[in-house]
């Protein structure tokens, strides 16, 4: 895809789509809620993103908070997302984009939260990063790319999102980021244990002029070996997951000791090794922040001091590299760009049905991003931490202590 040069032309799109078009049809396609209904719940995130629940039930509700955690709060400004909810999103005929995934009509893209079985949910793509309106069927377990779409608002905002945990341990901000399973959450989990303050898990904003970054209070998925490092948790999860997630444990115990490394190295024990991970993974329960840091949840704001990527190695030892700010920028931009692909799918799927609109908001998406963190991370102290798999946190704090753990 072509990138866009970074300038007022990238931050302030236009769409080719007109409004007149997406109001005159919404007023055709939906159906009123029942009185039962909520009228509006709104959440804030940290002043950045404002989100309007419109006619929302309950459960949706419960489904919104789930993926953005407690941020309910009321809005002394215009919402920059609405999700407006209905009982059922009346189309026309659908031209469809893989059966039950994806459908659109002259006038709008449609996604299926799960299948046939899913509800639906019409997301004006030319309009993201902007203020936009999403019509979602009520009822839906999760709002379909809710995520992503938050990350490209805040990114028009000035605020790049970073796939990484972040705390403060002993005043000093730090910025653990990686792929999934290089080790994040256990060196969150670990610095939970010597009395870090949470920012975030899993989803991070930092801000251009490096000064800020603030995270979102949702749950934090635990798996087995997590549990080992706070095991004061397992007293607030119910006792059928932990029997599963421990049998699942057990099993992969056995393997590894029937194995043994060369074993699992093998294209059977490779093969098991995945199938019982990925089982692991799905009975991973998942625990609201303050069952780990108690009362050293805050704001989930602090500043950011030092930046730390983790990456996984076949050797044995653990070592932590100075990165420069440049490299690490980049690197951070790409993971990004690669934490967004669920967004850019489907944006090509609506290129496909509307081949003249565009959104450049989307489209130069990673030269924003690296631009954001090129400044944020400028005279910052950056560090690759090459470590084997899986991380064990003692050891990993012993190389940190060596000098990377108190400000300069």
């Amino acid at each position: 895809m072509k990138r866009l040069a970074v300038g007022n032309d990238c931050r302030l799109p236009r769409s080719p789509i007109s409004m007149k078009h997406e109001k005159g049809f919404q007023t055709k396609q939906v159906v009123p809620m029942r009185s039962n209904h909520l009228q509006q719940v709104e959440f804030d995130l940290h002043g950045l993103v404002g989100i309007r629940l419109v006619d929302p039930s309950p459960g949706d509700v419960s489904a919104v908070s789930n993926q953005l955690g407690n941020v309910q709060a009321p809005l002394l400004r215009e919402p920059d997302i609405t999700l407006r909810f209905v009982n059922r999103l009346l189309t026309p005929p659908l031209r469809h984009l893989g059966f039950q995934k994806l459908g659109f009509t002259d006038n709008a893209l449609f996604i299926y939260e799960n299948g046939e079985d899913g509800g639906k949910v019409r997301i004006p793509f030319a309009q993201l990063g902007k203020k936009c309106e999403i019509v979602c069927e009520s009822g839906l377990r999760t709002v379909p790319l809710l995520k992503p779409i938050l990350a490209l608002t805040a990114l028009t905002k000035g605020y790049a999102s970073v796939h990484a945990s972040a705390f403060v341990h002993n005043g000093v901000g730090m910025l653990m980021a990686g792929w999934a399973e290089s080790g994040k959450t256990t060196a969150l989990l670990g610095f939970a244990t010597r009395g870090a303050e949470l920012i975030g898990e899993d989803w991070v904003l930092v801000s251009r002029d490096g000064q800020n970054m603030c995270g979102l209070p949702a749950m934090i998925k635990l798996s087995s070996s997590h549990l080992e490092i706070v095991p004061h948790v397992r007293r607030t999860i119910k006792l059928s997951s932990l029997l599963r997630l421990d049998t699942l444990h057990t099993f992969h115990r056995i393997q590894d000791a029937a194995l043994g490394h060369r074993g699992n190295r093998t294209t059977i024990g490779k093969l098991l090794g995945r199938i019982l991970s990925a089982l692991e993974q799905r009975s991973c329960p998942a625990v609201a922040p303050q069952a780990i840091f108690g009362d050293r949840v805050g704001s989930l704001v602090g500043k950011l001091d030092k930046v730390f990527l983790m990456v996984s190695h076949d050797d044995p030892w653990i070592e932590v590299k100075p990165t420069p700010p440049a490299e690490m920028a980049l690197r951070l931009a790409h993971l990004a760009q690669y934490e967004q692909i669920p967004l850019q799918e489907h944006y090509l799927a609506f290129k496909f049905a509307f081949p003249e609109a565009t959104n450049p908001f989307i489209e130069c998406s990673f030269d924003i991003h690296h631009e954001i963190l090129s400044q944020a991370l400028m005279g910052k102290e950056t560090y690759t931490v090459w470590h084997p798999y899986p991380l064990v946190f003692s050891e990993l704090y012993d190389e940190l202590e060596a000098g990377c753990l108190t400000t300069s």
